[in-house]
Order: structure tokens, then C-alpha cells, then sequence
């Protein structure tokens, strides 16, 4: 079996697709001459924690890259590389060393980056992955407290698919096989709104990525902004298997909204550029400036959802 050190020579510095920055893993930083608007991003992932226990763990080592980069569209930016910090079981074999290259490799190439350097330890624990992503030309005018009254709020794609695919992995949900399927990869494999960024951010007042929940990031953009929202749950775009779902009342709304790993890109815009978005955004409602958070129901009823926020929360 390899050691740490083997298993960097043999196994990640081919992640680093010869990039000269990364000096093939070989020194204690990478290098870089210039880049222009960066932005950095990390995130970490905890098998029992962000994934359920028994994950494999090439799929976790993939996923921990996909939402750490997922971040770097918020401001537009196109990604460069990563660098990885793994604490991992000592009881690992040869095997779960290669199936971590191999899932870093999916993501890297996925995405046209590469990797930059890192850190390995054991511990006697489960796995650990802390990913620092690096973008370049970023839109520095864009930031949570961006957001203004008056501004439509925009979501890029469909919510709650993920919450149902952790409910499959978590509490047997059932579903039909294809269902099961699609369900699950939207959970284990988000995929990071990277070119949608690039498309929006000339025009986009505040960006954010969904990870803890629609409702939980639609709080951080108005709370950063001292201002408010209403939302129209028709408006949000939900998959007919969610809203079956719903229909059987094992669901509601609030638990699809409030699921998060989504990964879809929440934004406000102002209504002149209402033309500029894609066939794949949605308008969900718009901002005001009365700092309350208002949920309407199908039916038109409102309800003031700004103190029972709920999202994932650490602590």
C-alpha cells in the first residue's frame, strides 16, 4: 500500500494536468504570476455530516470539489483550481486512496481545473475534505449586500430535488427506480452553476448559491441588504415528483424550500434587465424595503416567515 507521500506522487500530481503553478506538488505553496479579479472560496465536507454515513467515498472526495467551486459563481468567475486538505481513516486501504484520486479527477476535469497542492493526515475518525477553490475575473460589484428594493428575485433551476435524494440515502424513501435515481445524483453530484455566473454576473444586482435551503439564502441576501421579500410559492420552480409529494402530505412546501444542497443560483436583478434572463431562471417574487419575509401560498394567503427562517444550520 502507499504512503502519503506515494499515494501524492502516484496518485495526485497527475491531478495537477502539469500546470506549472502547482510545481508538481513538490514545494510547500503553489505559484501564481498573476490573476486577475481573484476570489477564493472554501468549503468542508464530513462524511455523517454532509453526506450519510457509508457514502463511498470516491463520490464524497467529487462532491466536496463540486461545492466548494459552486461558491465561485456567485461572483461570476471562472475557476482555476483547487487545493484539498483530507483527514482521513487510518485504517483506509490502497483502494480508498485510488477511488479518492479517481472522484477528484471527475471533478477536475468536469470542470477544466486543476490541483494545486494540499494536505494529508489520518485520524481515527470519518473521512474529512476541505476544499479551497480559486477564481479569476470575478465581478467585484456584485455581494450580499447588493440587493435592492425593487429588485425581481430569480432562482436558476428546480428546488427540493436534493432534499428528496438525502431522504432516499437517509430515511428509504420510495420511489420508483428512475426517480431513485436522478433523485440521488442531484443530492451526491450537484453541479455548480459555473457558466450561468459568467452569463449573469454583468447584470445581476446579488448572487448566491443554494446550499442551505432557498428560504435560508433568500434571508442572508435580504438581512446583508436591510431589506425584505415576498415570494410566491407558485413561482417556484418544483419537479412534479416534489409536488407529488406534497400532494400526499408527506412533504410541504417548507421542507423543499428550506432542504437545501441545490446548488442552483438564487439572484435579484432589476426589472429592466427582466429580458436578459435564460429559459431555465424563474422569477419567484421581488424585493421591498419593509425587512419582513413574506411567503404567499398557492391560495394567496401571506405569512410572514422572517423569524421561523429554517435552513441547515451547524450550530
Amino acid at each position: 500500500m502507499e504512503n502519503e507521500f506515494e499515494f501524492i506522487k502516484n496518485k495526485l500530481r497527475p491531478l495537477t494536468f502539469s500546470k506549472k503553478e502547482a510545481r508538481g506538488l513538490s514545494d510547500d505553496c503553489a505559484f501564481f504570476e498573476k490573476i486577475k479579479d481573484l476570489v477564493v472560496s472554501v468549503d468542508s465536507s464530513i462524511e455523517g455530516v454532509h453526506v450519510p454515513e457509508g457514502t463511498d467515498i470516491d463520490i464524497q472526495a467529487r462532491r466536496a470539489v463540486l461545492r466548494s467551486i459552486s461558491d465561485l459563481a456567485t461572483f461570476g468567475s471562472t475557476p482555476i483550481c483547487v487545493f484539498t486538505a483530507m483527514s482521513l481513516p487510518s485504517t483506509f486501504k490502497q483502494q480508498d486512496f485510488d477511488q479518492i484520486a479517481e472522484g477528484y479527477r471527475k471533478a477536475l476535469v468536469e470542470y477544466d481545473i486543476f490541483l494545486a497542492g494540499g494536505d494529508i493526515t489520518s485520524h481515527e475518525g470519518l473521512p474529512i475534505f476541505s476544499v479551497t477553490a480559486f477564481g479569476a475575473n470575478a465581478n467585484k460589484e456584485l455581494g450580499r449586500n447588493k440587493t435592492k428594493p425593487g429588485d425581481l428575485i430569480v432562482v436558476s433551476g428546480s428546488i427540493g430535488d436534493s432534499f428528496l435524494g438525502l431522504e432516499i440515502l437517509k430515511n428509504n424513501l420510495k420511489v420508483s427506480s428512475l426517480e431513485e435515481e436522478n433523485l440521488i445524483k442531484k443530492f451526491l453530484i450537484p453541479e455548480p452553476k459555473i457558466e450561468l455566473g459568467k452569463d449573469i454576473k454583468s447584470f445581476a444586482n446579488s448572487i448566491i448559491d443554494i446550499s442551505d435551503g432557498l428560504l435560508s439564502e433568500l434571508n442572508h441576501l435580504c438581512e446583508n441588504s436591510g431589506v425584505g421579500s415576498e415570494v410566491y410559492i407558485r413561482d417556484i420552480p418544483i419537479s412534479s415528483t416534489a409536488k407529488n409529494y406534497i400532494a400526499s402530505n408527506l412533504y410541504n412546501y417548507k421542507d423543499l424550500l428550506s432542504g437545501g444542497d441545490d446548488y442552483e443560483l438564487l439572484y435579484t436583478i432589476d426589472p429592466k434587465d427582466k429580458a436578459l434572463i435564460d429559459d431555465n431562471s424563474f422569477i419567484i417574487g421581488k424585493i421591498n424595503s419593509d425587512k419582513k419575509i413574506i411567503l404567499y401560498s398557492e391560495e394567496g394567503k401571506s405569512i410572514d416567515i422572517k423569524n421561523e427562517i429554517i435552513g441547515y444550520k451547524h450550530f
